[in-house]
C-alpha cells in the first residue's frame, strides 16, 4: 500500500519518477518526507434497477412513466492529497468526479456527469492552523469546504452507512449556499475542549463564507452582499468523536467509540439581492455503542424577502448495528428515514416559488445492509421508496427533489434497489 500512495502522489505531482523506487536523497522523497504528504483515492460503484419513474409531457400535459432500467454508475470518486509542512499546520485538497454513467431517467437523486468528458472538479480545500501546541481547544481553517452545521451534511459520503446519503442534507445545502455540494469559500475557527476525566467534550465551529452566488456569472450575491454565518455547538457524554478536533464527522465507529453528543447549529445570511434574509437552525445526534449506532439531525430553514417569508422543515434518522462474523467481516443493517416539508397551501407556495425556495414534500426510507471486509472495503444492497405530495400546488413548478430533476425538468421520482461497492485506498 505505501508504494501505491506514493506512486499516486507522484502521478498526482506530475512527476516522472516513482517514489517508491527512488533514494532517499532525491527532490520527490524529501518532498514527500519534509512535507508528510498523504495521498488517498475512494471509489463509489453503484448498479441499481429503477421502478415507478414519470417524466411530464407538455404536449400531452400530463405524466408519462418512463422504462424500468438498470443503470451501472461511478456514483463517486475522491482524490485525495493531505500533507503537514509545519507541526501546527495540515493542508487537504479533495477532487472529484462523481455520477459518471448516471441516467437522469433513473430513480437514483443527483445531477449527471455522463458525457463525452465528464467533469473532474476540485470539491474541498482546507488549510487548517493549529493556534496553540499541545492544545485542541483553537484551531483556525481557511478553504473551499460546506458549512459546519449538519451532520449528515458533513458525514464523508463514502462512510455513508445508508447506501445513499441522507437527502435532507441536500435540502439545507441548497438553502444555505445555493448549490448542491453546498461547498462556499470562507473562514472557519473551531476548537474542543476535554473534561479532565475524558469522558465530557465542547466543540465548537463558527464559520464565515461566501455563499449564494447566483448572479455575474455565478460569482456574486448582487449590488447588496452579507457573508453566511453558521456556528455549531456540540456536547459529548462518553468518548470523544475524534482524538483531536476535527469539522468532518462519521457515524460507524465499529464498536471502538461509546458517547452521545449533542448538537445544536445555527446559520444566517443577511440581504443579498434575492432575500432580505437566509436563516436555518436545528439539531443533531450521535449515539454509539458497541451494539449500534444512531445519527440525525433536524433543521427549519426560513427565507425572507420582497415582503414576504417561507419556511421549510429537513431531517433525517438513521439507525444501524455491527454484526461480527467469520473471518473478521462485519454484517451492518442499516435503516435510514428522511424528510423534507414545505408550505403546501397555494399561496404559500407561491410565496416559494417567488423567493426560489422549496415547497412541498418529499420522503425516503432507505433499508438494507453493508458488509465490510475492513472499514475502507464494502459491499452493499439497499432498497429505497420515494413518497413527494405537492399540496395544493401545481407539481410541475414546485421545487423539490420529488418533482424536480436536472436534466429532465418536472418529474414524479420512482424507487430503486441496488447494490454497491465503497473501496478507500
Amino acid at each position: 500500500m505505501p508504494q501505491f500512495r506514493h506512486l499516486l502522489l507522484a502521478l498526482l505531482l506530475g512527476s516522472t519518477a516513482l517514489a517508491a523506487q527512488t533514494k532517499d536523497t532525491t527532490a520527490l522523497s524529501r518532498l514527500l518526507t519534509d512535507y508528510q504528504l498523504r495521498a488517498s483515492v475512494g471509489l463509489q460503484l453503484w448498479s441499481t434497477y429503477s421502478a415507478g419513474m414519470s417524466v411530464y409531457d407538455n404536449e400531452t400535459e400530463a405524466y408519462a412513466g418512463v422504462e424500468n432500467r438498470i443503470n451501472t454508475q461511478l456514483k463517486r470518486s475522491r482524490f485525495i492529497i493531505s500533507g503537514q509542512p509545519y507541526e501546527t499546520v495540515k493542508f487537504q485538497v479533495i477532487m472529484a468526479l462523481d455520477f459518471v454513467g448516471r441516467d437522469v431517467l433513473a430513480a437514483t437523486d443527483a445531477g449527471f456527469n455522463n458525457g463525452g468528458s465528464p467533469i473532474f472538479r476540485v470539491w474541498n480545500v482546507a488549510l487548517n492552523w493549529q493556534l496553540a501546541r499541545q492544545s485542541d481547544g483553537a484551531y483556525l481553517q481557511v478553504g473551499y469546504f460546506p458549512s459546519p452545521i449538519g451532520r449528515e451534511s458533513n458525514n464523508p459520503a463514502l462512510r455513508s452507512t445508508s447506501y445513499e446519503k441522507a437527502w435532507s442534507q441536500n435540502y439545507l445545502r441548497r438553502h444555505l449556499v445555493g448549490t448542491g455540494p453546498g461547498r462556499a469559500a470562507g473562514l472557519l475557527f473551531g476548537g474542543q475542549v476535554h473534561a479532565e476525566n475524558g469522558q465530557r467534550h465542547l466543540t465548537y465551529d463558527v464559520a464565515l463564507q461566501n455563499a449564494y452566488v447566483s448572479v455575474l456569472g455565478g460569482n456574486s450575491t448582487g449590488r447588496q452582499a452579507s457573508p453566511l454565518v453558521t456556528g455549531r455547538l456540540s456536547f459529548t457524554l462518553g468518548d470523544a468523536e475524534s482524538a483531536t478536533y476535527s469539522p468532518v464527522h462519521k457515524v460507524n465507529y465499529f464498536g471502538k467509540r461509546t458517547g452521545v453528543t449533542l448538537s445544536v447549529g445555527g446559520a444566517r445570511q443577511g440581504r443579498t439581492d434575492f432575500f432580505r434574509e437566509n436563516v436555518a437552525y436545528g439539531l443533531e445526534l450521535l449515539a454509539n455503542h458497541p451494539a449500534f449506532h444512531v445519527d440525525g439531525d433536524v433543521y427549519r430553514m426560513r427565507r425572507t424577502g420582497q415582503g414576504i417569508s417561507t419556511e421549510g422543515i429537513t431531517g433525517y434518522l438513521r439507525m444501524g448495528r455491527n454484526l461480527r462474523l467469520p473471518r473478521q467481516l462485519v454484517l451492518e443493517p442499516v435503516v435510514s428515514y428522511w424528510f423534507y416539508r414545505g408550505p403546501t397551501s397555494a399561496g404559500a407556495i407561491g410565496n416559494a416559488n417567488r423567493l426560489s425556495e422549496f415547497a412541498g414534500k418529499d420522503n425516503g426510507l432507505d433499508v438494507g445492509s453493508n458488509l465490510y471486509f475492513n472499514p475502507n472495503f464494502k459491499l452493499s444492497a439497499f432498497f429505497a421508496l420515494r413518497k413527494g405530495s405537492a399540496g395544493e400546488g401545481d407539481p410541475t413548478t414546485i421545487m423539490n427533489n420529488f418533482y424536480q430533476q436536472p436534466g429532465v425538468g418536472p418529474i414524479e421520482r420512482g424507487n430503486y434497489g441496488g447494490l454497491g461497492l465503497v473501496v478507500i485506498l
